[in-house]
């Protein structure tokens, strides 16, 4: 990184500056995705840094409006390091700079013309998405026996072939929710890119739609609850013939019947999944926009964790200079919070470990009785593969993040 001084300049031509509230306002490079919230002083030091000035110019502009001293030097470093802005000697135009940085890598289905995808978000879109979820639940309260349980995953007679299928559909499935994440990012020109990460004990794939954040709360929740709404689509999709059938109107091979009994877990779960906030799943930013906060999630946590043990100097730092805002509403969002972990492990009691000790156990006894290497026992290492990726893969995630942050702290 080049060292500044007071003399130096800062590209910021292409920071984009949003007002957030009263006091806070939203910067970042729409490009690279990222942003952070700094005080109305930040907001308008960013301006004078895209207008040319050189630090300790902005700094006495401010200081001369404001009648306080203002570290110029030091803010500018942090937007450095945020990724924002970068230092150079001289300014720069909003091509020139653009030159400058390097390109950031987004999904190819976000850069969908927001024309196209608009329409998936419009008024009438929206009208049908809540129908969906509406007539799906009124045919679960008609018809309860076409509520999910964990035998609805094994499809088949053959617990490897069930556990293939269902894994594909669900991978399939987790794909169209975050193109539908995707799309209604590129409908408001917000592009996004896809990445592997964990909640809690959950392997997810996330539509990194940071750019949102640029814009008023309003056009976000589009965005957010996309995933949601097409998953209300599926789910109805699945829920209704199985529901025709299971009132004699058709007539349904019972292969497919499976089939659809699976599905309808798969996205019952995944509903009932991105209601957990404590995760910060999809309802979680819904949340946080709605009550306008920035740290909600971990102010809660630390707060919680205050209330067991003592916290580390640099999470007491992090509570202590809490929004005031994020502190308000962490009072009564500690609730859904402790919810989220009650739900979480009554799903595991439940759900995963019910399947793991159908799964496990199968594999175990096909390894244990068939003839080693046998297509019988290959079928058993591939079970255990199965079962244990949901294991690994979160490891893996946070073995991931882990490395990045040494990297980025070098």
């Amino acid at each position: 990184m080049i060292a500044l001084d007071a003399g130096s300049r800062v590209s910021a031509a292409h920071v984009v500056v949003r007002r957030e509230d009263a006091d806070e306002y939203v910067v970042g490079d729409p490009a690279s995705g990222n942003f952070v919230v700094v005080p109305a002083v930040g907001a308008r030091l960013v301006e004078l840094f895209a207008a040319g000035h050189t630090l300790a110019e902005a700094a006495e502009v401010v200081e001369r409006e404001t009648g306080e001293p203002i570290d110029a030097l030091d803010f500018a470093e942090v937007l450095i390091e945020a990724g924002i802005v970068n230092a150079g000697p001289t300014v720069t135009s909003p091509s020139d700079d653009a030159e400058e940085r390097p390109a950031a890598r987004f999904w190819s289905v976000s850069r969908v013309p927001a024309a196209l995808v608009r329409p998936l978000f419009g008024r009438v879109a929206w009208t049908f998405y809540a129908a969906c979820l509406v007539a799906t639940a009124a045919m679960f309260v008609a018809e309860t026996s076409l509520l999910p349980t964990y035998e609805d995953t094994f499809i088949f007679p053959d617990v490897v072939l069930s556990l293939l299928v269902t894994n594909i559909v669900v991978v399939i499935l987790t794909v169209i929710h975050e193109i539908w994440h995707a799309f209604a990012g590129a409908a408001v020109g917000v592009p996004s890119r896809l990445r592997i990460e964990r909640r809690g004990i959950f392997p997810v794939l996330e539509t990194d739609l940071t750019g949102l954040w640029v814009l008023p709360p309003e056009r976000r929740y589009g965005p957010f609850l996309a995933g949601m709404a097409i998953d209300s689509v599926v789910l109805f999709a699945a829920v209704a013939p199985r529901f025709a059938w299971s009132r004699g109107w058709i007539d349904l091979p019972p292969e497919l019947i499976r089939f659809l009994a699976m599905v309808v877990f798969s996205q019952v779960v995944k509903l009932a999944f991105q209601t957990l906030a404590y995760l910060r799943t999809d309802m979680y930013l819904v949340m946080a926009t709605a009550t306008g906060c920035g740290n909600l999630h971990q102010v809660t946590r630390l707060s919680l964790k205050r209330l067991i043990r003592k916290l580390n100097p640099a999470e007491a730092t992090i509570l202590g200079n809490a929004h005031a805002k994020d502190l308000r509403v962490s009072r009564w969002y500690r609730l859904l919070y402790l919810a989220g972990l009650v739900w979480m492990v009554w799903f595991a009691w439940h759900f995963l470990w019910p399947s793991a000790k159908v799964t496990f156990g199968w594999a175990g006894g096909v390894l244990i009785g068939a003839p080693f290497a046998s297509a019988y026992w290959w079928e058993g290492i591939a079970l255990v593969l199965f079962a244990s990726l949901n294991v690994l893969l979160p490891i893996g995630v946070i073995v991931r993040n882990r490395y990045q942050a040494r990297k980025v702290a070098r």
